[in-house]
């Protein structure tokens, strides 16, 4: 991947979400080989305020998000029903999730007098109930590559070329469902003690956890974008 490629996608505001983001948890992870709590701490501090940054930048999604529910509506262009009612449900989650974490946001830096901890879980719930309804989605559609692949195999066809195009797709949803089981893992660890296993995990788990799924994202999208480039 050369540099221009990295480059031009560091442009877009997806680009640097999640640059910023792999470097908010390699710090996190970073922690496990520090000798002194002088730097461990520096190291949160670092891994906090890039964290703080993504969550300003979040106050702008509102928008785009509408927008792509107007543009997918209801959803009739979806051939596979369950994509289309796990879409539409992720798309109501994610247009309440908003909201809630601004005023999260906001209450967390005494702009507005709330209960803190109540909204942090409540959007730490969205925030799964989001990654949940993701998975569902990949799940789905890893089932119909693989009974499409299937079906090609068995029945002999000689297009090698869709064959090839289903594989990769394939392999592709492949990572996406081990980079989102991996978000949920570290996710619900931001939930109160008591849920699940919230408040379990060391602070290096949540960074292993989570450089491992920003590492994946980010050789996804670049390896698509360097895709589009050669065509």
């Amino acid at each position: 991947m050369s540099t221009a490629l990295i480059s031009e996608y560091l442009e877009t505001h997806q680009g640097r979400d999640k640059f910023l983001r792999t470097l908010s948890y390699a710090a996190k992870f970073a922690t496990l080989g520090t000798f002194s709590n002088e730097t461990e701490r520096k190291l949160k501090i670092f891994s906090s305020q890039i964290s703080e940054c993504r969550m300003i930048l979040r106050l702008l999604d509102d928008i785009p998000t509408i927008h792509h529910a107007m543009l997918y509506g209801w959803g009739k262009e979806e051939s596979d029903w369950v994509i289309r009612c796990m879409e539409l449900m992720q798309i109501l989650v994610d247009i309440i999730f908003g909201p809630v974490e601004h005023i999260f946001w906001a209450g967390k830096h005494n702009l507005i007098k709330i209960n803190i901890e109540a909204w942090d879980n409540a959007s730490t719930w969205f925030w799964i109930i989001s990654l949940q309804l993701s998975l569902l989605k990949s799940l789905r559609k890893l089932k119909k590559f693989n009974s499409c692949k299937t079906y090609l195999n068995e029945t002999n066809c000689s297009k090698r070329v869709v064959l090839k195009t289903i594989t990769k797709q394939r392999r592709n949803e492949s990572l996406t469902c081990i980079r989102l089981i991996l978000d949920m893992c570290y996710a619900v660890n931001y939930l109160p003690p008591g849920t699940f296993w919230g408040g379990k995990l060391k602070t290096w788990h949540v960074g292993a956890l989570g450089t491992l799924s920003s590492l994946i994202g980010l050789y996804q999208v670049l390896s698509q974008r360097a895709k589009q480039k050669s065509l």
